[in-house]
């Protein structure tokens, strides 16, 4: 319950912020920014204290204390005295309504609740027998962040290791862990250490996206197509089902039982854009953080741009400040949206565009157009200093994060930073690809474009430069992870697109047969998404990750070991050690370690660990002993793969046995 409490204390400062900032937003948009603030204060604010008195308790009081005087110190200087109730819900004639009632409850709540009951039966469900499972899209990824969790909790380190190679420190972006670490550490359990703060976020996500869309698009309909368009998304993969359909009709059942055999997974027909639900908000815990952070990053930039605030650009220096470890290939995206957006408003608006931007965006028009531009020539002095504000406050602040886990981990390491043209299109013609894959938003785009307004052609601009950059640099080992990037720029082109289809069905009102032109685009731009989401509906649970005897292992282990120990274990990815336990293993699985950038490492430690199992007792003496080994763990994984020598383990130390699984300590 602390973990709990403590959150939702951390939510309600960032409301307070918000609530300063954004007075003359609504309360849906206030609530949104609330929630992203709270979260980054957490998030990033930690670090700090966490230098100083290590990832404890005190760091995080040290931090509830700091995060409120700020706002203590606005209060007290402030000179209009008002109630609480006027503090917080100041909603009036004047308030900017970005988000109402009906649409929270008849999209962003459904859509979060999808969101929520899919998290719900793959994250750490319970199994028979008193085991946990997971869902088919978080078999792999969740047992890497919960080792990230549950060993900066249990070993209170700052920096913390890298708990999946010893001896190493973490590069991995972990802000996005660290959030639950920070539950985790203060007694919630670890399913809703997990579940918890990822309903928020997810929440977030798809509030932020709504918002953005309609500041796009100006229009409630286009923001709400655009947002069902992003959540259910996956191209016309389910082109290929049907066809298949004819020959088999298993085809679509296959859908539900196969492993990674859906319209937005299908390889063999080279269908690589997975669902934005499925497989990048639940299984990938630090994408789902940074889109939590570059929707309002982007909205705050077009927001400072449109009304040259300086206080807004000063915010969103903070806050971009906060995001290389929250989430670095979304740092990497505002940044170059920044830049291009940067050139493209350098030069003052004439007053005729700014009356007809005003009048796209205010109801009172021409009015606000006057008193938004001054008619002096201060704008680009004015502008420049905004800019450098901003810049200057992003770098102090990301550049000690980049310097000291980035770029340690990147710099002269070959897998990172290389050319490599045409992302994971193996086979199909360039633009077939991209039309397969993004469905909707590659069909219409070019019309689109040409029919977007000044603004939004600007935005495009800064998207495409994204898209250019990950098409030609492969920023990680793992080249598929350049759809980090590619997302961005995905979401931006379903708004603009979603913008333009209202126009075109608007302009087809007298038309026959509208609404089914209408549904068939719909469904056209959904129905593989769709199909993913029943999937992942069905693998809930089905597939185990920890036994019983897993479980009561590592609770052993956390309770009886040193938490700064270092264990021999396999390579397998479920490892109740690190991912339950939270302890440091000499070597993890190469789903994580080679595509962190260390597969030199991988390999070899993988040649030694196979052959010390295999090896005297004598060579596992000497090699534990040579790398600081205090245990060896030998269970169902370690037995069935490496098959270790009985009587090397029967002359070391038996700590404890459960089931299959035994513990050794090294003499």
């Amino acid at each position: 319950m602390g973990g709990i409490l403590l959150y939702i204390y951390f939510l309600a400062v960032g409301f307070l912020y918000a609530n300063e900032l954004f007075r003359k937003k609504n309360i849906y948009f206030r609530a949104w920014m609330g929630g992203v603030f709270g979260n980054v204060i957490l998030m990033a604010g930690i670090v700090i204290p966490s230098i100083f008195c290590g990832f404890t308790f005190l760091s995080h009081i040290i931090l509830a204390v700091l995060a409120a005087v700020p706002y203590a110190v606005i209060c007290v200087k402030r000179k209009e005295r008002k109630s609480v109730k006027e503090l917080l819900f100041s909603d009036g004639a004047e308030t900017e309504v970005y988000m109402d009632t009906k649409i929270f409850c008849a999209l962003v709540l459904p859509i979060s609740i999808i969101i929520w009951v899919l998290m719900t039966n793959h994250i750490l469900t319970p199994y028979e027998g008193g085991g946990v499972a997971s869902g088919q899209c978080t078999y792999g990824d969740l047992q890497m962040h919960l080792s990230f969790i549950t060993s900066i909790a249990e070993q209170h380190k700052f920096p913390p290791d890298y708990n999946l190679l010893a001896g190493t420190t973490m590069n991995y972006p972990f802000f996005a862990d660290m959030l639950s670490s920070s539950l985790y550490l203060f007694g919630t359990s670890l399913r809703w250490a997990v579940l918890i703060p990822s309903y928020v976020l997810s929440m977030l996500i798809v509030m932020g996206f709504y918002i953005l869309a309609y500041t796009v698009t100006k229009r409630k309909a286009a923001a709400v197509l655009a947002v069902v368009f992003f959540f259910f998304c996956g191209g016309f993969g389910f082109a290929y089902f049907m066809n298949g359909a004819k020959a088999d009709s298993t085809v679509f059942t296959k859908i539900f039982t196969d492993y990674y055999h859906t319209p937005t997974n299908y390889n063999e027909n080279n269908i690589r854009w997975s669902n934005t639900i499925c497989d990048m908000i639940i299984p990938q815990r630090t994408t789902m953080a940074g889109w939590c952070t570059v929707i309002p990053a982007i909205w705050m930039l077009l927001e400072a741009l449109k009304t040259r605030k300086r206080s807004i650009y000063i915010t969103l220096g903070v806050f971009a400040g906060c995001m290389p470890m929250i989430h670095t290939h979304s740092f990497l995206a505002l940044g170059m949206i920044s830049a291009v957006l940067f050139f493209m408003y350098l030069k003052a608006p004439r007053d005729e565009d700014t009356a007809a931007s005003a009048e796209e965006t205010s109801a009172k028009g021409k009015k606000n157009a006057a008193k938004a531009v001054p008619k002096d020539n201060n704008y680009t002095k004015q502008y420049v200093i905004n800019w450098v504000i901003f810049g200057a406050i992003t770098i102090c602040m990301a550049f000690p994060q980049l310097f000291y886990w980035t770029f340690r981990q990147t710099t002269g390491n070959e897998s990172f930073l290389r050319y490599g043209f045409n992302w994971v299109n193996e086979k199909d013609p360039y633009l077939w690809f991209y039309l397969k894959n993004w469905g909707i938003a590659a069909l219409f785009i070019a019309p689109a474009a040409w029919g977007a307004s000044k603004d939004n052609k600007k935005l495009l601009l800064a998207a495409a430069f994204i898209f250019i950059t990950a098409e030609f640099i492969i920023f990680q080992p793992n080249k598929y992870d350049n759809n980090k990037l590619f997302y961005v720029v995905y979401m931006i082109v379903l708004m603009v697109v979603s913008g333009w289809l209202m126009d075109v069905w608007d302009a087809m009102k007298n038309v026959r047969g509208r609404a089914y032109l209408g549904a068939v685009v719909i469904a056209a731009g959904t129905l593989s998404g769709a199909l993913t989401i029943g999937r992942e509906y069905h693998s809930g649970g089905m597939y185990q990750t920890f036994n019983s005897d897993d479980i009561k292992m590592a609770e052993y282990i956390k309770e009886n070991t040193p938490s700064d120990a270092v264990f021999l274990t396999g390579m397998h990815h479920i490892n109740p050690v690190c991912a339950l336990a939270g302890r440091t293993i000499y070597l993890g699985s190469s789903l994580y370690v080679y595509f962190h950038g260390m597969g030199d490492e991988y390999y070899k430690r993988k040649a030694e660990i196979e052959a010390v199992y295999k090896g005297s007792y004598e060579d596992m003496l000497e090699f534990c002993n040579k790398n600081g080994i205090e245990y060896v763990y030998v269970g169902s994984n370690e037995l069935s793969e490496l098959k270790p020598n009985k009587s090397m383990l029967e002359q070391l130390e038996v700590v404890q046995t459960i089931g299959r699984d035994t513990l050794y300590k090294v003499k």
